[in-house]
């Protein structure tokens, strides 16, 4: 690697790291801003509502960004992964459209529960142009864009819902600021790179499509499998536990964060040692990732049981005294995760998809299984228990899957 290499490769950590924080930081801030100005029962509305947008987000990226950005033989032209974009974000409105009507019937509630949720459509939408940074090894670009966008988004939020108490009316101004930013930040960025026409022929639309159905099935069962607890939550507990249960999971949420800062940028150098046969060097950089993950879980694990219950207390004005086993028992669960996503990138890399959607749907067939029984029984710990299980479970059937499908590599 030349000193040019290696300086871009500094930049792109930076700026990836910087977006992805600010991404993680604007979660955890809308919800402290809802709880604070609204109350915990809004605040348990609000945090479902933002999840149901995150696994609906999954349908308007359908996890193409790692296939997009592992694609360095440029079997798909990037008009096809941007047509593929507008066809995936349509469905995930209307997706969103059809769960809030379904859930709420027609009422306002219902249009809350759209519009909250419909704030992740950005996050879909400008992912296809990030994958395309990536792909060009022009990651800073996709990081710097993502921290300007979500801060914009934040900023908004936050600023209109002091100024209005009125969540409707803040979700539709900050979805009107964010499309301009989306526009502003990615799409003179990308013109720099060739044509942003979009492509809408059907036979590589079609190739492109079953080549990431299986992650995309996968993907979108991992955050059914997230939200388990928080549909047991909904259906057998308040919101105000829906809004503890929000509270104690963003430790176990860093965790993962941190993984993505780390992971994110090394696909397509785990894509290109697959592909010059590189597999001792495969594996250490995975040994690595792992190790961090076991170093960021003790530590949170120690910070959670020092200082975190009075620290997010005070962050979100909700008394969290009785929940600290609580929350080091789903800090466990983050760390969980965080392997699993190290061991899903894995398997996209060596292109083992039908395996990721077979573990995540078992996982996701036990999580639902068991949090019919845990959630009454145990209340809130019965929710930590069934995410904390789910995840070692999936972990296990990844590792199986990763150790047959490395095999095969070799």
């Amino acid at each position: 690697m030349n000193s040019a290499e290696a300086q871009q490769l500094k930049k792109n950590y930076f700026w990836n790291t910087l977006g992805s924080l600010m991404t993680s930081l604007s979660s955890v801030l809308l919800l402290i801003v809802v709880t604070r100005t609204l109350g915990a029962e809004l605040g348990g509305i609000f945090s479902l509502a933002f999840a149901v947008g995150q696994q609906y987000q999954i349908l308007g990226a359908f996890e193409m960004r790692p296939y997009q950005a592992t694609d360095i033989k440029g079997r798909f032209r990037f008009g096809t992964y941007l047509g593929s974009r507008y066809i995936t974000c349509l469905a995930m409105l209307l997706a969103i459209c059809c769960y809030a009507l379904w859930t709420y019937g027609i009422s306002y509630e219902a249009g809350l529960a759209f519009s909250i949720a419909g704030l992740r459509f950005f996050d879909a939408a400008e992912d296809v142009f990030h994958g395309m940074f990536q792909q060009k090894g022009r990651l800073d670009i996709a990081g710097r864009a993502l921290f300007l966008r979500s801060l914009t988004s934040t900023v908004t939020f936050t600023v209109v819902l002091i100024v209005t108490r009125n969540l409707l009316a803040t979700c539709t101004i900050t979805a009107l600021f964010s499309l301009i930013a989306l526009v502003w930040l990615n799409i003179p960025a990308a013109r720099s790179f060739g044509s942003i026409r979009p492509s809408f022929a059907l036979k590589p639309l079609g190739l492109l499509f079953a080549a990431c159905l299986p992650l995309f099935l996968g993907s979108f069962l991992q955050s059914d499998l997230i939200n388990v607890p928080r549909y047991g939550i909904a259906e057998m507990l308040s919101n105000t536990d829906q809004t503890v249960y929000a509270i104690i999971y963003m430790p176990a949420l860093v965790i993962n964060l941190l993984v993505g800062f780390v992971f994110k940028p090394l696909l397509t150098s785990l894509a290109e040692m697959l592909e010059l046969r590189k597999l001792n060097e495969f594996i250490r950089l995975l040994l690595k990732c792992v190790a961090i993950i076991a170093g960021v879980s003790i530590a949170g694990e120690l910070t959670a049981y020092l200082i975190d219950i009075p620290i997010l207390s005070l962050l979100y004005g909700v008394n969290l005294d009785a929940y600290l086993s609580a929350l080091l028992v789903i800090i466990l669960g983050g760390a969980f995760n965080a392997l699993s996503v190290i061991l899903y990138y894995s398997l996209v890399t060596m292109r083992a998809q039908i395996l990721v959607v077979i573990c995540y749907l078992g996982a996701d067939v036990f999580a639902h299984a068991v949090s019919g029984w845990l959630i009454p029984s145990y209340q809130l710990m019965g929710a930590v228990m069934t995410y904390d299980l789910s995840m070692a479970l999936l972990c296990i059937m990844f590792l199986v899957s990763f150790f047959y499908s490395f095999k095969k590599q070799k």
